[in-house]
Formats: C-alpha cells, sequence, structure tokens
C-alpha cells in the first residue's frame, strides 16, 4: 500500500472532463448513462435506498435520484471525485436524496 500514497487524487480534472464528453456529463463509466437508464426502465425506485459503488462524481447517484425519485448512497475510494459528487449534488438540488463518502 505504501507505494500508492500520495496518489489519492488520480482523476484530475482534465480525465474527468475527457471522460464526461465521451460517455457524457458526470458519467465515467463506459456506456455512460445508458447503462444506468435503460436497466431501470419502468422500476418504481421511488423512496428506495440505492447504493452506487464506485460512484466517481455521482452520475448515475443523480439519475436515479432524479429519474426514479430514489435514495442514493455513492461511495468511492478518490476523496476528490467525492467532494466533486458532493459540490453537484448541492448544485443540482439533490443533496436531499443523494450523499457521497
Amino acid at each position: 500500500m505504501g507505494r500508492y500514497m500520495g496518489h489519492e487524487n488520480e482523476y484530475h480534472d482534465n480525465m474527468v472532463r475527457m471522460l464526461g464528453l465521451i460517455w457524457g456529463e458526470g458519467s465515467m463509466a463506459p456506456g455512460g448513462r445508458g447503462n444506468v437508464v435503460r436497466p431501470m426502465r419502468g422500476i418504481d425506485a421511488a423512496g428506495e435506498r440505492l447504493l452506487d459503488i464506485g460512484c466517481g462524481i455521482g452520475g448515475p447517484a443523480f439519475d436515479m435520484a432524479r429519474m426514479h425519485g430514489a435514495i442514493v448512497t455513492g461511495i468511492d475510494l478518490e476523496a476528490p471525485l467525492i467532494e466533486r459528487a458532493q459540490q453537484r449534488a448541492e448544485r443540482l438540488g439533490l443533496d436531499g436524496t443523494t450523499r457521497f463518502q
């Protein structure tokens, strides 16, 4: 583990920006929003608690909260990404239905 110390900010702003251009704003995973939105079509998740593992900057968590009424907790190992997700939640008015750690 010692050799990884000091690398907690692996995803620099440019990388997050680039992935957003490829997969859509807020998405850091291949397939982008479609990989979250399509499987959830027709599912009523209103009030359900969901866990987004490896949430990045929160794209899927925001979709689940906004489109399906879920209460979402996102977790990620990268502290800078969690900070960005928290800031985005406030900016989008979703800080009451999403939380990140």
